[in-house]
């Protein structure tokens, strides 16, 4: 059901006070005002405006006269009580009042209560930008999320942004659902003002693949100043991954789960996966690489923004990030560190266990191809329900890497400076040796750290002399890490959690 569905069927059954959540308000006065238009308008019901800047505006004239032309966020609901005629009130930006006056509050509970057993039918439409609907309100005034535009939507604001420059003339189809894809999960405002920076920057010519990357830095910015997402770069694909051999397999195989193809054939979309392991082991570089491979956006969840900001902004924020995410599918959201995000839940009545239940809910739920790249240090610090299968598909754990690992992953770094015929020029079996117990992340400092005597000694190339002297100078995390590395080594003996290497020798 849509959004403006919804709201039909509430004011059918006379639900007299209704929350409408949007950032395109102006939108969803277009909406309704094209409704008020057509034969399934209450008869003599009037549509009317208002807001503290422009007061009272009558979009569509009642069948008995609204004379008042001005009031205060107290006397518009005296004056929309005592009115006798029959209207549907939308109320613009109306939080500011109720978040800063209990009278509005208890107005708005009275009206909810009263206006429904009236003759004379009168609904009133509050909006706001998010779902902040004071507790107390909650069981009276029913919610109705009208959510991120779908591609249609973006793609109707497409055509007429462009017509009156013919900035889409010759374009392809490709070009055009690209422009169109990137700029979903922005508002309509958002996506409008994407659309037309786009435009000028072209500078009178047509819109090509710059325009594409202007749009997405656009939305870039735009999740970034929402708070709680940040859309991040993918790098490369998961051949740029040192060993992970499971891993990579096992996501491999996932790569067009996502397809309609998949659909067709039965198979259910993956929801997630979470990689455990002591830092520098590479989770988040897979996180990356995997939304590269698979070809998908990667959006990062910030669990510091999550929790910051106003008595029941948490909820909210969780719940805008996860529609964002919906809305941009198919995506990946990469949830770093999720024990710093979740481990409060644990024996907590207040908002980490709220927001948690929330977020469980959507995993358990979600139907949008949005899948879950979760991280974690400690296992021990999330609470056991995260966990439990039907929310992630699998759980691996990236162990230190085997001397076969360190190779390859001493391979990657050395290509990525231009290093190539690596067999003959370097010795990296006696390397991996010298490095036991180091990480991933510790064996690209190496080769980083290997560098600088080289660049000091004329520019020369470096030596497999120069990785070991920097190897001896490098004490890894494992060995103050031994116990947490072999307590998560027993959950994969266990059976609780799969290793991500192919083997361990």
């Amino acid at each position: 059901m849509s959004w403006l569905d919804e709201l039909k069927l509430n004011v059918a059954a006379r639900v007299a006070v209704i929350h409408l959540v949007t950032i395109d308000e102006e939108d969803a006065l277009k909406a309704l005002s094209r409704w008020s238009q057509s034969p399934e308008w209450p008869g003599g019901m009037g549509l009317i405006t208002w807001d503290i800047g422009d007061q009272f505006r009558q979009v569509l004239e009642p069948a008995q006269t609204f004379g008042k032309l001005a009031a205060t966020p107290e006397t518009v609901l005296d004056i929309i009580d005592e009115y006798k005629g029959s209207a549907t009130f939308m109320l613009k930006d109306f939080h500011h009042f109720w978040e800063h006056g209990h009278k509005v509050s208890r107005m708005l509970r009275n009206l909810a209560a009263r206006l429904p057993f009236r003759d004379e039918a009168v609904n009133i439409i509050v909006t706001s930008p998010g779902r902040n609907l004071p507790e107390e309100l909650c069981h009276d005034i029913p919610t109705i999320d009208i959510g991120k535009p779908g591609s249609q939507q973006i793609k109707e604001l497409l055509e007429h942004e462009t017509r009156s420059t013919r900035a889409l003339d010759h374009s392809t189809h490709g070009l055009r659902e690209r422009l169109v894809e990137s700029a979903l999960g922005l508002s309509m405002v958002e996506a409008g003002r994407a659309f037309r920076k786009a435009i000028v920057l072209a500078g009178g010519q047509p819109l090509d693949e710059r325009s594409v990357q202007q749009v997405l830095n656009e939305k870039r910015h735009i999740i970034r100043e929402s708070g709680a997402l940040e859309l991040y770069p993918s790098t490369g694909s998961m051949y740029n991954v040192g060993g992970l051999g499971t891993l990579k397999q096992w996501l491999d195989q996932r790569q067009e789960a996502f397809s309609q193809d998949a659909r067709e054939y039965g198979l259910s979309t993956p929801k997630g996966v979470v990689l455990i392991g002591i830092p520098g082991t590479g989770k988040s570089l897979c996180a990356k690489v995997a939304a590269g491979h698979w070809g998908m956006t990667l959006l990062r969840m910030d669990a510091g923004a999550i929790f910051s900001g106003l008595l029941g902004s948490s909820e909210q924020n969780i719940r805008e990030a996860i529609r964002i995410a919906e809305v941009i599918a198919p995506c990946v959201l990469w949830v770093d560190e999720l024990e710093k995000a979740f481990a409060g839940s644990i024996g907590d009545s207040g908002t980490a266990s709220r927001v948690l239940a929330t977020f469980l809910t959507w995993m358990q739920e979600k139907t949008a191809p949005v899948f879950v790249f979760a991280t974690a240090n400690n296992i021990e610090r999330l609470p056991p329900e995260l966990l439990r299968k039907g929310r992630f598909d699998e759980v691996f754990f990236l162990d230190l890497p085997t001397h076969a690992e360190r190779v390859s992953i001493l391979e990657v770094h050395l290509k990525d400076r231009g290093y190539t015929m690596l067999s003959h020029r370097f010795d990296l079996n006696a390397v991996a040796s010298a490095t036991e117990g180091f990480v991933g992340a510790e064996l690209q400092a190496l080769v980083n750290d290997a560098m600088f005597p080289a660049f000091r000694d004329h520019r020369r190339e470096i030596e497999t002399e120069d990785l070991l002297d920097a190897a001896c100078s490098m004490v890894p995390l494992s060995a103050s890490h031994q116990q947490v590395i072999d307590e998560l080594r027993d959950l994969v003996s266990n059976g609780q959690v799969r290793n991500a290497s192919i083997n361990q020798s």
